[in-house]
Parts: C-alpha cells; structure tokens; sequence
C-alpha cells in the first residue's frame, strides 16, 4: 500500500471523526443509562413501565433535544472554520493488455493472474519512480507552485479499478489540486512510456494518455454542510438520552 493511501486511509472525513466522538459519548451515556436502567425498572413494582408514557414524558424535554441540537450544529459550523475545506483532483489511466503478445503458453492460470497483475502494476512504478517525482517537482516549480517530494506522496493516492487506475492529489486549494495532478498524469505517461521502451515495463502493456482532472467542486474533508449536519444529528442524540436521564431522576425523586 502506497503511502498515500496510507495516509488517506488514515485520515477520516469529518463527518466520521464526529461520529467517532459520538460513540464514545454514547458510551459513556449508554453506562450511565444501565445504572438508571436498574432504577427504572424498580420503579415498575410500582407503576407498571409504558413506553408511550415514557416516550411522552421524555418529550416534556423538548427543549432540551432542541437546545443540543443547536448546540451541536453550532459546533459543527466552528469546527468548519478551524478547519479549511480539503479538495481531491482525480486523473485517470486507462491501461490493458495486448492478449496476443501476453505469454500464456504452458503457464498456470495462477501465475497467469500474477504476471498480469505484476505487468499492470508498472503504471503505479512509473508514476512513483524517482525520475517522474522530479519532473513534477521542476514542473510545478516552474509554474509557481511551491512543491516537495514530500508534499506529493503525503497528498497522493493511487488507486485500481479493474482496467482504470486513478491517480488523485489532495489540497485546501482546489485549483492547485488539479494543476499538480495533470501535471503528475502527463509526466507520468511519459514515464511509463519510457519504462516500457527501456524494458522495464512489458511490452504487451498498452498504457492510454492519460484523462484529466477537472476543477473539484465539492469538498472532500471538512464540508460545511456535512459538519453542520453531523454536528446537529450528533446534539439530537445527545438530547434525547439528555431527557431520557431527566425523566428517569424525576421518576426517582417521585418513588422516593
């Protein structure tokens, strides 16, 4: 797995992270309700439990969901702002195999797969080859990028579909996602090309140019939208079992 990925993988959307701080939170609620649980319960030798009455009761809190709601949207927006938006440019390869030169004779359809895979996979050697990274990094120098080596592989991935490979770079500024990763596809066909007329590369592979990225539109991390959304959905949660917790203590103050 290239560092990339890696990297990529590693680094949760939002969204996710927010969902991840609600786990533990309901964690935490969710002991706190076992215990109470166990005081609810007691109570029915009293008053036989009905989930209607308690669903009802727990909505005499209303203001209390709501105000967690907003609370938790409120700190989605703040974390928007601590947050620049990232966005991802997406150049794509479309690379096969020449069936009629591809050596088959008297080979096990195993090491057939192999040898395919390992033919397939010089598109990712070529782009990350030490010649290409340079070429990049003179390139978008040239252009009036600031670049590194390691700026490109801690923003890259590389990614296979089938016949497709997927080149993608990640940046807070859309427009110079799209201009290093064009820049990296163009290089990097040049380089399998060359990889391929020096023999590093098997000749019955058949590398296409490549296909530009676009401007990215949409956010890939931090989107104001998801974080608002996910910050208020995070808040509704919490202020349902917020309620949960008052009903049961005024049910309990009630026994006593």
């Amino acid at each position: 797995m290239n560092p990339g990925l890696r990297e990529n993988m590693a680094s949760m959307t939002a969204w996710k992270i927010l969902i991840g701080l609600l786990a533990q939170l309901l964690h935490v609620l969710e002991s706190i309700n076992f215990i109470s649980l166990g005081i609810a319960f007691s109570l029915m030798t009293i008053n036989e439990f009905s989930p209607q009455r308690y669903i009802s009761r727990v909505m005499d809190f209303w203001w209390v969901v709501l105000l967690a709601t907003m609370v938790g949207g409120a700190l989605g927006y703040l974390f928007f702002h601590l947050h620049a938006p990232v966005y991802e440019a997406t150049s794509t390869f479309f690379v096969t195999l020449d069936m009629d030169h591809f050596p088959i004779l008297d080979t096990r359809a195993d090491i057939i797969q192999y040898d395919k895979d390992m033919a397939l996979n010089t598109t990712e050697g070529a782009l990350l080859s030490t010649e290409a990274l340079n070429e990049v990094v003179r390139q978008a120098q040239g252009q009036g990028y600031t670049l590194t080596i390691a700026d490109l592989l801690d923003n890259y991935t590389i990614e296979r579909k089938h016949d497709v490979w997927e080149l993608r770079y990640r940046s807070q500024d859309p427009q110079f996602a799209r201009s290093i990763v064009n820049i990296w596809a163009q290089v990097g066909y040049q380089a399998m090309l060359s990889w391929q007329s020096s023999g590093k590369a098997p000749h019955y592979v058949i590398f296409q140019p490549p296909r530009l990225a676009l401007l990215p539109q949409q956010p890939v991390l931090y989107g104001r939208n998801n974080l608002v959304l996910a910050g208020a959905l995070i808040g509704f949660i919490t202020g349902i079992f917020l309620s949960s917790l008052l009903v049961r203590r005024d049910s309990s103050q009630a026994a006593d």
